[in-house]
């Protein structure tokens, strides 16, 4: 059952008419909706320097969003900061999503989002059509082979210290 056959009005963003990419000046490359900043304000996670959503799992993976006009409990955050879970942000420690970026679009100053679409439109995007036969693009180096790849490191790291 829907949302929708529940009689709920509901609706996936990035799967409308309304959803673009684009540029903005201030922010470089941007869309009229994020998967991750819907994630965030919903309370599943923070984000690291790469600009992935770490959630209490990690961050190897994606999400999606559906907009319902429906009432239901707020989820209970467990961060007052947007890069909580980060140990680069949170301790000063990492980085090694840096590393693994193929593109180096990432570094201590953050996500250069032009690079990394660059690689990613021309290099993988490019590498599942003639390999796969798919029209999918996205890399996700930077989301695996990392503390945060399956949890949540600052949580973990403070666990251990315990």
């Amino acid at each position: 059952m829907t949302l929708e056959d529940a009689g709920y009005r509901a609706v996936a963003p990035a799967y409308t008419p309304f959803f673009s990419i684009g540029k903005s000046k201030k922010y470089g490359l941007t869309s009229s909706w994020s998967e991750r900043h819907a994630a965030y304000v919903s309370g599943l996670g923070t984000f690291g320097l790469c600009d992935g959503l770490i959630t209490e799992k990690g961050k190897a993976m994606q999400c999606f969003s559906v907009i319902a006009r429906v009432r239901i409990p707020s989820t209970p955050r467990h961060y007052i900061d947007h890069h909580a879970y980060c140990l680069f942000y949170a301790r000063g420690t990492c980085g090694a999503c840096i590393k693994r970026c193929p593109a180096n679009a990432i570094s201590e100053g953050g996500h250069d989002k032009e690079r990394c679409a660059k690689h990613c439109f021309g290099v993988t995007q490019q590498y599942a059509r003639s390999h796969f036969g798919i029209d999918d693009y996205g890399c996700g180096l930077c989301q695996t082979g990392v503390p945060c790849e399956s949890g949540n490191p600052v949580s973990i790291s403070s666990k251990k210290t315990i």
